[in-house]
């Protein structure tokens, strides 16, 4: 993979994409990964889509790259709306966002966006209880990622405000797949492994939404990319179908 830097107004993001990739006229899959996640994922991305699409990923932005002028979802999403356009310029293009990567692509509007698969889109983070030590203790121990933690999941210190983000749904927005996980997100308890961050009455609010489609990944939590790599490369494929159908001129 190689690393190409794209300039915004808001700062550089790099993406990393096999050669050739962004100088490539065929459509576009572009992975944002999530929170403090590892260099390595997404990164067979490429392999599992080729040859009709080529792909990228990007990391969030602070995550091993350079933090943004702002720091926000809003505001992260408007620097992949600038990004889209100039790296991909002219090409249709796929979300994949994990976690809080797919709260930033639900926020894309660029209209080259034909598709969004958002992979466990935190909605309310006050419900993120598998998270609150980890989000505290980094908030004590990382003064650098205070910035993030405040204000994309609320926590401040022993405090906290209500973070909600159903208005990346607004209209306008592009088709969305949600893929939330089996294993529920409450009650409280022990577990080997993160449970599904979206709960219950969120998954019954996003399968009311127009234009949303809600899929349930079997024998997985939060992290679906590692736990049912085969439901999502099923749902992936079909989706980018979905995209390149809706692209195509009708009859």
């Amino acid at each position: 993979m190689q690393v190409t830097v794209v300039e915004t107004s808001l700062g550089s993001i790099p993406l990393w994409a096999p050669p050739g990739a962004l100088a490539s006229a065929r459509p576009m899959v572009l992975a944002i990964t999530g929170a403090w996640a590892e260099p390595q994922d997404m990164i067979k991305l490429p392999a599992v889509v080729a040859p009709a699409w080529d792909a990228a990923v990007m990391r969030l932005p602070g995550n091993g790259t350079p933090p943004l002028a702002e720091t926000s979802i809003a505001a992260w999403a408007r620097a992949v709306d600038q990004m889209v356009a100039r790296a991909f310029a002219g090409r249709a293009v796929v979300l994949v966002g994990l976690s809080v990567g797919a709260l930033v692509a639900l926020g894309v509007r660029t209209s080259q966006v034909r598709r969004v698969l958002a992979l466990e889109p935190p909605l309310v983070m006050s419900k993120l209880w598998p998270m609150e030590p980890v989000l505290r203790r980094r908030w004590r121990e990382d003064p650098a990622a205070r910035p993030f933690i405040e204000q994309v999941f609320g926590v401040m210190g022993e405090g906290r405000e209500e973070r909600a983000y159903f208005g990346l749904f607004a209209p306008g927005a592009p088709p969305a797949e949600v893929v939330v996980g089996e294993t529920p997100l409450y009650p409280v308890r022990h577990t080997e492994r993160f449970p599904s961050f979206v709960d219950g009455p969120e998954r019954a609010w996003l399968a009311a939404q127009p234009g949303v489609e809600v899929h349930v990944a079997p024998d997985a939590g939060h992290n679906i990319h590692v736990h049912a790599q085969g439901f999502l490369r099923d749902t992936l494929m079909s989706a980018l179908d979905k995209a390149l159908a809706a692209a195509e001129p009708s009859g």
